[in-house]
């Protein structure tokens, strides 16, 4: 069984910092699923603005695990701000978390910290493999300005007063991979993802392009060719951030979305 859950969170109420290209995202990803990758629309499940809140969300995840078996797999993305907020569990030497932000997004308890995916992904059986792909930012510094273009950093900095004592948002680091599972992000740790006007329409950097190299190359590559002609595409078209691939040797040189 192939099953996916697509977000893609333009509206950010009470913030000036809204984006303008993850519903796109998340459209553009759903038909290169479901054209190219063998996923039934019918197992697509996308989330966008207003329904993307932190409860349907996590119920969403759970969902999208709750009947994993073996041979499965399993795809979540997100297009949207990332942030931090101060560490819940004592296991980040930054006393940070990094968190995908909700559409009801409260700085407390309407987060999806990288905890939380952890926790929701640990039911996933051996056999089965979770595909996760984050265009957000994890990072305080790294994006320049392009005169004649938007290009806008997908983080949304916390209020101040939330933060720890002498922490920095430039400290920070990648998010946490679950068990057997390929985590793609947009760019380093310590990088912005850029939401941008792309060819008259608006997307993130990564995801644009992560779906036009699959449907120009096919999904016959590995997911190490890929990287490498994303990271090339993108310095090329000179967005300041380097997409990276944490999963093992075995499946990064395995066909896309194959175990």
């Amino acid at each position: 069984m192939k099953k996916a859950l697509l977000v893609g969170i333009n509206d950010y109420p009470g913030t000036s910092n809204d984006l303008m290209g993850c519903v796109n995202d998340v459209n553009d990803v759903r038909d290169l699923l479901t054209a190219s990758c063998g996923f039934k629309v019918e197992d697509v499940t996308l989330l966008t603005d207003r329904d993307a809140t932190c409860a349907n969300l996590v119920e969403a995840l759970a969902a999208l695990v709750r009947e994993a078996r073996a041979g499965d797999h399993l795809v979540f993305h997100f297009s949207g701000h990332g942030s931090q907020v101060p560490d819940s569990s004592g296991d980040e030497p930054d006393a940070l978390d990094e968190i995908l932000c909700p559409y009801d997004l409260d700085w407390q308890d309407k987060v999806i910290r990288d905890d939380d995916l952890n926790r929701i992904f640990a039911p996933v059986p051996p056999g089965a493999l979770v595909e996760v792909l984050l265009d957000s930012c994890h990072s305080g510094t790294g994006l320049r300005d392009v005169v004649g273009s938007y290009r806008k950093p997908r983080f949304l900095p916390a209020p101040v007063e939330i933060l720890p004592r002498g922490s920095s948002a430039h400290r920070v680091r990648p998010m946490k991979r679950p068990a057997r599972c390929v985590l793609w992000t947009a760019c380093r740790a310590d990088q912005y993802a850029a939401d941008a006007l792309i060819s008259n329409r608006y997307g993130g950097a990564f995801t644009t392009y992560f779906c036009r190299l699959v449907g120009q190359l096919g999904t016959s590559l590995t997911r190490r060719d890929l990287l490498g002609a994303l990271r090339k595409e993108l310095k090329g078209m000179h967005f300041n951030q380097v997409p990276q691939l944490e999963a093992s040797r075995k499946l990064k040189r395995a066909e896309l979305f194959a175990a």
